[in-house]
């Protein structure tokens, strides 16, 4: 078979959501568990599924024993007998750790400082469960907010200056620059931390609400879960984007960054490396996200929906890793391509019925195929169908 079905793996964090998962992948049943993730690749930790004629079988399975068949030359001589890239559908119902990914050199390093300590591979202590970088790419699939990189001096001074108690706070803004200051706040002793945030909670209790694009709406957010919380100066020193559906957003390795609100599509370069320093009850260690961080000022890049139905291309931000299309169809219409390398097709509305030289695969809502290289495939869509194709480019292109 050149084409399989393809079941992912769900994730139950306690940011996560507990209705559009279970709805997109049409589960009998939504239960009180919340699902903050389904991941789509052949990472070891969650390798999805492929329905074979002889049943089911782990992905990282299928490739360890046929490389060749499921990754195709180019592939393996760039990145070895392992798929490249790992697909994730969230449901951020809270926002996320403030994080940072690490770049393939320092994830190399990482990773082998981890095995050297003798940490298991599960061990809690554990920053590096890989050898490989994470940038990341992510597609939203409703409204969604997310603080990306450090905002520019002046930004941070004006939101700062909302609450005179933090004054010494926008005198070393002034001294020693934003990246300064943030690494000063990850560090503070936590009676100090409690006492900044303290004041912070007073204002925001005495103000009417603010909306979503002001960095108050998400502290105030914060306000009872994550009270003495350092993260919580992020929403202020971290830019605050927020996306429409269809637009998207690249996150290269070492920048800060955190999920506040929303459903996306989200694309990897097959890894699961995350440094944390606030905003979770997960292990934070703000040394060894600091070792890793770029500091300067970023400016976002919003990149636009693709204009157009058919298959079309978001910009190839992935490098090496990752490409991502976005494949709209009316109904009946049909696309037609053919895979260079290992493609995950997975559809968020609608269906398709995709059609190869040894059959066809129905995919509804959520359902997702793979596509070995080399298969000349055609998808006809029986109702309006929106798609993500996913897949590794010959070579870097961004």
């Amino acid at each position: 078979m050149s084409a399989y079905p393809l079941h992912g793996l769900a994730q139950h964090y306690a940011w996560g959501g507990r209705r559009f998962i279970p709805r997109l992948l049409n589960w009998p049943a939504e239960d009180a568990e919340r699902v903050a993730e389904w991941w789509l690749g052949a990472h070891e930790d969650a390798p999805s599924v492929i329905m074979t004629a002889h049943g089911p079988q782990p992905l990282h399975y299928a490739i360890a024993h046929q490389p060749e068949r499921f990754l195709g030359m180019d592939v393996r001589a760039r990145h070895g007998d392992r798929l490249p890239f790992l697909l994730k559908v969230l449901d951020v119902d809270a926002p996320l750790s403030i994080q940072v990914h690490p770049d393939a050199e320092q994830a190399r390093a990482g990773f082998a400082r981890d095995n050297a300590a003798g940490l298991a591979a599960q061990d809690r202590r554990r920053h590096y469960r890989d050898p490989f970088p994470k940038p990341e790419m992510m597609v939203a699939l409703s409204p969604f907010w997310l603080l990306h990189g450090m905002r520019a001096d002046a930004e941070i001074d004006a939101l700062l200056a909302r609450q005179p108690e933090w004054v010494p706070l926008r005198q070393r803004l002034a001294e020693e620059g934003g990246a300064s200051l943030y690494r000063h706040l990850l560090r503070l002793p936590q009676p100090e931390v409690t006492a900044l945030l303290a004041s912070l909670w007073q204002r925001l209790a005495r103000q009417p609400p603010a909306g979503p694009d002001d960095p108050d709406h998400w502290a105030a957010r914060l306000a009872d879960a994550r009270r003495e919380d350092r993260g919580v100066f992020g929403c202020y020193l971290l830019n605050l984007v927020g996306l429409r559906p269809g637009e998207a957003i690249f996150q290269p390795a070492r920048l800060p960054h955190a999920y506040l609100h929303g459903r996306n599509v989200e694309l990897m370069a097959n890894s699961d490396n995350v440094l944390r320093a606030g905003l979770t009850d997960k292990p934070v260690d703000v040394e060894a996200l600091l070792e890793v961080m770029e500091g300067a000022a970023a400016r976002p890049r919003v990149i636009s929906a693709p204009d157009g139905c058919g298959l079309q291309p978001y910009p190839r931000c992935g490098g090496e890793y990752f490409a991502l299309d976005q494949l709209l169809l009316g109904e009946g219409e049909a696309a037609s391509w053919r895979a260079g390398g290992p493609e995950v097709l997975l559809v968020v509305d609608g269906n398709l019925q995709v059609r190869h030289a040894e059959g066809e695969i129905e995919l509804a809502q959520g359902q997702s195929a793979l596509l070995l290289p080399g298969t000349r495939c055609e998808a006809k869509a029986g109702r309006l169908a929106l798609a993500y194709r996913t897949f590794c480019p010959p070579s870097p292109l961004c």
